[in-house]
């Protein structure tokens, strides 16, 4: 007992190990405590990640907060997403709490959080870290580019339609330059705005100072160059030759290229692809309205279908004898009555389109024994002479001569590439520029007296093509050619495109008889349809839809695809459309403008004229508030 008692007192009074104890215990905490910096690193680096997430957030979103129908909701939602996707594998969980904006200063603020894991602190109970983000993004002034695409054709002169537009378009310019509506300045007080207009018809004028510019096709190299023209006088071969339009205009004398350019070939006849020379297609032909043929009742026929250039119509002659004939075939008449008992002798011969014989000569009728069928229902003349051979009785020998000169066909007529030399006839149609508007566009400018001048310069004229309007108004907000004065997207400019029209898509004169299926040339050649032999003919407006069009009705259809495709397309680029169909005539034309439209609010349908200074003044006042002060 004493002995167990001794160990007992030992053991209590022995202190060795207890270091051991304590340092096992206190272990714990160093560890956690130094760990507790690489945790700390680690969430700063998180941090700084998820800040620069938001910060870039903010910055593209911050342009958003001026569109009339965007809320701080969809702007949260899409800032969480751009958040969610940047931080991606990085072991972060990020949430946008917040997004608030502020139109008077400019401003997007986003309230966000992470939640960063730890590896060390979490030995003592903090298995994550919270950590609460801020960004805000100011823009104090926005540049504003506007291109007022205004439809210029035949009915703005109805009901003081063209007054009341520049009225309005004025009104705008005033707002978005000066402030108000009402201003007389001629000077732009806001140097940060630039306006463009787009005088539309049936076509757009670009201006003939671009005659030389690197995006035309000056050789003739687009697909679309050879449309109309031939050179061989034959229907039944395509023409594959190059033509070159601006030789054309060269060898005519009194006339000469106006301004106006044809739809690119699709689908570049909606999209801004930058015209290069390796993709001939993307380069833009100017206009030129074939010549129609002087007979047949056709439009614009305004210069002779022949020309001394020209190969002469080829000719295929009949000559019949008939012997012994009781009576002289002086005539039609005489010589199918007369009586004859000699032999009947024939003979054929032809000329070439060179009026050179053909060797050797022909020997055999046609098959159906028609001379005029000969040459593709050609014109015939016929010429007789008789010869007496004795007078008791009288005998003679009577001749019929028959000679056809080829028909050229109305489509041979036309397409005649021999026949461009000298001056036209004004009188008898409106030339190569057919519906050419005589006002060119005006490319984007803060210069307010030019703006203002191209506004009062708009007259009524032609036809409608609001898809060719639209297109150009997409090439203007552009930072590259066509037309190059655009800022490049994505920067603090806001591209707005304003499209205004009284009418719809329209084809002149349309018409299932006709061999171009309308009166007038449009700027994708003739709507004609592909024929049933032979090659196609035009066609440009055919569509995936309406691949062969038989009715007016498909092709608008198709101008309609197209005026819609263009907007979707300009509005992908980031630019904001309004649309404004003054008394518009169909629920067709009601659709595809609302389709236009960058949404409900931007599309506007005003049943009168005078209500269109309103208008534009309510579009003008939303655009101002762009111009924000410093």
């Amino acid at each position: 007992m004493p002995r167990l008692l001794r160990l007992l007192e030992e053991f209590r009074s022995d202190d060795r190990g207890a270091f051991i104890v304590i340092f096992g215990i206190l272990a714990i905490v160093l560890v956690a405590t130094a760990g507790a910096v690489i945790d700390f690193t680690t969430i700063e680096q998180s941090r700084a990640r998820a800040q620069d997430a938001l910060d870039s957030a903010a910055l593209g979103l911050q342009p958003k907060i001026f569109e009339a129908d965007v809320t701080e909701e969809q702007l949260r939602v899409e800032a969480q997403n751009l958040l969610v996707e940047r931080l991606s594998g990085q072991n972060v969980a990020a949430t946008v709490s917040s997004a608030a904006l502020n139109t008077s200063d400019g401003s997007l603020r986003l309230n966000a959080s992470i939640v960063v894991p730890t590896a060390f602190v979490s030995l003592i109970g903090y298995d994550e870290v919270t950590a609460s983000l801020v960004s805000e993004a100011t823009r104090k002034r926005l540049y504003v580019e506007v291109a007022m695409v205004l439809d210029n054709s035949g009915s703005m002169a109805w009901e003081s339609r063209m007054d009341n537009l520049k009225s309005a378009a004025n009104c705008a310019t005033n707002i978005l330059f000066n402030g108000d509506c009402a201003s007389t300045a001629t000077v732009a007080d806001e140097t940060t705005v630039k306006i463009g207009i787009v005088p539309f018809t049936e076509l757009v004028n670009v201006g003939s100072t671009y005659a030389t510019a690197s995006w035309m096709d000056t050789t003739g190299a687009s697909s679309i160059a050879n449309d109309n023209f031939d050179d061989d006088e034959r229907d039944d071969t395509e023409f594959t030759g190059t033509v070159n339009r601006w030789n054309l205009y060269n060898q005519l004398s009194n006339v000469s290229w106006r301004g106006c350019v044809e739809a690119r070939p699709y689908p570049y006849d909606t999209n801004d692809v930058t015209p290069d020379p390796l993709t001939p297609d993307t380069l833009f032909v100017p206009e030129f309205a074939p010549d129609n043929p002087s007979s047949g009742g056709y439009d614009n026929s305004y210069i002779s279908d022949n020309h001394s250039s020209c190969r002469v119509a080829p000719t295929w002659t009949w000559v019949e004898v008939k012997r012994n004939c009781d009576r002289r075939g002086n005539n039609s008449s005489n010589y199918d009555s007369a009586y004859c008992t000699g032999s009947t002798t024939t003979s054929y011969a032809q000329t070439d389109h060179w009026g050179a014989s053909i060797s050797p000569a022909s020997t055999t009728a046609p098959a159906d024994g028609s001379p005029e069928s000969y040459y593709n229902d050609g014109s015939c003349s016929y010429d007789y002479d008789y010869n007496r051979t004795s007078r008791n009785p009288n005998r003679y020998t009577n001749t019929r001569t028959i000679t056809c000169e080829y028909d050229f066909s109305d489509r041979e007529k036309q397409e005649r590439l021999c026949k461009y030399h000298g001056s036209i006839s004004t009188s008898s149609g409106r030339g190569p520029n057919w519906d050419c508007p005589t006002n060119s566009l005006l490319p984007l400018t803060n210069t307010k007296a030019d703006v203002t001048a191209a506004i009062t310069a708009m007259y009524p004229q032609g036809y409608t093509n609001i898809h060719q309007g639209t297109i150009w108004g997409f090439h203007m907000l552009s930072p590259t050619e066509p037309l190059s004065e655009g800022d490049d997207y994505g920067t603090a400019t806001y591209k707005v495109m304003i499209i205004m029209t009284d009418g719809e898509n329209t084809v002149d004169g349309y018409s299932s008889w006709d061999m171009n299926r309308a009166d007038g040339y449009m700027a994708y050649g003739y709507p004609g349809p592909p024929e049933a032999s032979g090659p196609s003919y035009n066609g440009r407006i055919f569509s995936s839809a309406y691949p062969t069009p038989t009715s007016e009705t498909q092709v608008l259809a198709s101008m309609n695809s197209r005026t819609v495709e263009t907007c979707t397309n300009a509005k992908a680029a980031g630019i904001t459309i309004y649309t404004i169909g003054l008394n518009s005539p169909n629920q067709t034309t009601i659709d595809m403008l609302e389709a236009c439209a960058s949404g409900p609010a931007y599309s506007y349908f005003p049943t009168a004229s005078s209500e269109l200074i309103t208008v534009f003044q309510d579009i003008a006042s939303q655009l101002s508030k762009l111009r924000l002060a410093l």
